[in-house]
């Protein structure tokens, strides 16, 4: 069974929103491994959402476009239960806009990156074919200033996350 969240968006200030939410829904779920991959035209709002998310997952100062970078990594501190303590872990923010063949994404090494291990926010991922499958897609359909955001489940981890943030409310809307 797959979930799904079908959210509008009225303006880049509640894309952010939307972004924070799901990084609040990420942090109660201790930040699981994830492969997040975002759908959508140029400027439709992919990297506004992975920017409010980065940030309220504790992120600061500048969080960059990964569109030149490729990649771009961030620390995050996480809450290790079986440990009782808070490990840093590591974000990948990856943009694939440059890419053509399905071949580029692993020449360029992202293969060790999307390897189950980390949170990854994967922009553009139609342009890889043979990416690994996401556990959450994220798709972005501009409306004029506004837009039409669904989220869908790949896997059951991005099913326990859409259902916590569902239950937490912010699914609503």
């Amino acid at each position: 069974m797959t979930a799904t969240l079908l959210r509008h968006c009225a303006d880049d200030s509640a894309t952010s929103q939307l972004g924070a939410e799901l990084g609040r829904a990420l942090r109660a779920r201790c930040l699981p491994p994830l492969l997040i991959v975002l759908h959508g035209e140029l400027g439709a709002g992919k990297t506004t959402l992975v920017r409010a998310t980065l940030r309220e997952l504790g992120v600061r100062g500048r969080i960059k476009s990964p569109s030149y970078a490729l990649v771009e990594p961030y620390n995050l501190e996480k809450l290790d239960l079986e440990l009782k303590r808070s490990v840093q872990i590591t974000a990948y923010h990856i943009d694939l806009y440059r890419f053509s063949s399905s071949e580029e994404w692993l020449d360029a090494g992202l293969g060790d990156v999307l390897d189950g291990k980390s949170l990854c926010f994967v922009e553009w991922p139609e342009r890889a074919p043979g990416l690994p499958t996401a556990d959450l897609d994220i798709r972005i359909t501009p409306r004029g200033e506004a837009r039409e955001v669904s989220l869908h489940s790949g896997s059951p981890a991005g099913e326990a996350l859409i259902d916590c943030w569902a239950s937490a409310g912010a699914g609503a809307g």
